[in-house]
């Protein structure tokens, strides 16, 4: 690029160039800008996510560690036994279920499907109805699709 000196006036196309050059450093020192941003962003909400993963953890071991303690309450007592071994039914207007439905064959059920649902680790809770389920089940898909697409880009890279 030409200096401009004394009454020396810059052409059109000089101009132009220079205010191009100016544009082009400006959005490059900008997008450095933006992507220490971004960065910092991505790690600040991986750090949260991780923070609430692990205090999901902690909440759901609290939970079972009481519900076992609950259970063997109700075994100490053989009168507590007999009433866990009836089916609980919903009563008074529940908004699952109609009045007087089954929710499992023994009351100790429900107990036992709190200490199953606190292990992240046993599928089988995938299947078990909730106000949230379909949607959960539509994330869980989605997750699984784009797990197969990475796998399958790093296989066809190799």
């Amino acid at each position: 690029m030409k200096e401009i000196i004394g009454d020396d006036h810059p052409t059109y196309e000089d101009s132009v160039n220079m205010s191009l050059a100016d544009q082009a450093r400006t959005r490059t020192e900008g997008m450095a800008e933006l992507r220490e941003e971004e960065k910092d962003i991505t790690k600040s909400n991986l750090d949260r996510l991780l923070l609430e993963n692990t205090q999901l953890k902690h909440r759901l071991a609290c939970i079972k560690d009481d519900i076992e303690i609950i259970d063997r309450h109700i075994s100490a007592y053989k009168e507590s036994r007999k009433i866990f071994k009836k089916p609980s039914r919903c009563n008074n207007g529940c908004k699952k279920y109609k009045d007087n439905a089954v929710y499992a064959d023994e009351a100790i059920h429900n107990l036992t499907n709190i200490e199953i649902a606190c292990d992240l680790s046993d599928e089988s809770v995938d299947e078990w109805n909730s106000d949230l389920a379909e949607g959960y089940r539509q994330q869980h898909i989605k997750h699984m699709e784009a797990e197969a697409d990475f796998l399958n880009k790093y296989k066809a890279k190799k």
